[in-house]
């Protein structure tokens, strides 16, 4: 169990980085403003982004941004589970891999090639999301993550009760909202491959809220049938690698995503497909 926080106790908490862009962080800067309660009920002893000071304490939560693609990154995660109490995945990247995951459908060679001049020199292994190596506690979905949602995570961590997952997809928040749906607005162009049926709700719809489509960044829904999706998006005239690119983009080493991707591959995702808590 977590230490509650009080008035004289805050809940030691550190974040860490690996494979991304780090722009979930930054959303954690900004949620410090939108929400001071925050700062109130965690005492961040590391945070990097924050500020200079070294980790010299320890912790009870965990924040873990970005997927996991070195040997190294492998054993600095496992020590900081040894050590959290409880333990986050924020950011579709330690969620589901990410953006960087896109390279997993590729040969690591290949990769490597075409990034370093020497790629002997380079220890890099397929971009894996956290749950690979080291049990998740909790979740926090999307690329960046959504204010609602942390803040609803802090206060149920800090209350040592289980936080509300959504399992609904994005379409659900798109009809609360009103919205014309951008799947069927426009015929055979790239703006129409909307992933929200498939994908998980959480964000209130803010992409399609303005007009764009879902890409899929905060994973699958519960039971997605993507078949259907799949056969959607092929009536649209959209191309087999229109939507392998689609399913990959942020998620496509779920099991879910990974069977809309082999429209264009033809096979399994290469490296990491299972269902995700």
């Amino acid at each position: 169990m977590i230490s509650k926080a009080n008035s004289d106790q805050k809940v030691k908490t550190a974040v860490f980085k690996f494979t991304c862009c780090a722009g979930c962080q930054f959303a954690l800067l900004y949620f410090f403003e939108l929400f001071p309660e925050t700062l109130e009920l965690l005492d961040f002893v590391y945070f990097k982004m924050a500020t200079s000071k070294e980790l010299d304490e320890p912790y009870e939560l965990a924040f873990i941004e970005g997927g996991i693609s070195t040997p190294e990154h492998i054993e600095q995660l496992k020590d900081i589970r040894r050590q959290a109490k409880k333990l986050v995945a924020f950011g579709a990247c330690a969620a589901h891999g990410g953006v960087p995951s896109i390279k997993d459908w590729q040969a690591e060679r290949s990769v490597e090639e075409r990034v370093y001049p020497d790629p002997l020199l380079i220890s890099s292994i397929k971009v894996s999301p956290v749950d690979e190596f080291v049990k998740v506690d909790y979740y926090l979905r999307g690329c960046p993550i959504d204010e609602v949602e942390y803040m609803e995570l802090i206060r149920s961590v800090v209350a040592d009760k289980k936080p509300y997952v959504r399992e609904h997809p994005v379409c659900v928040e798109c009809k609360l909202k009103n919205n014309i749906c951008v799947l069927l607005m426009r015929e055979g162009v790239q703006e129409s491959m909307c992933l929200g049926p498939v994908t998980r709700g959480g964000c209130r719809a803010v992409c399609t809220t303005n007009m764009r489509a879902c890409f899929g960044c905060r994973g699958p829904m519960s039971n997605p049938n993507i078949a259907e999706m799949v056969r959607t998006f092929k009536g649209k005239g959209f191309s087999d690698k229109d939507i392998e690119l689609r399913f990959t983009e942020y998620a496509g080493l779920s099991a879910e995503f990974s069977e809309g991707a082999r429209a264009y591959y033809g096979r399994k995702a290469p490296y990491y497909h299972r269902k995700v808590a």
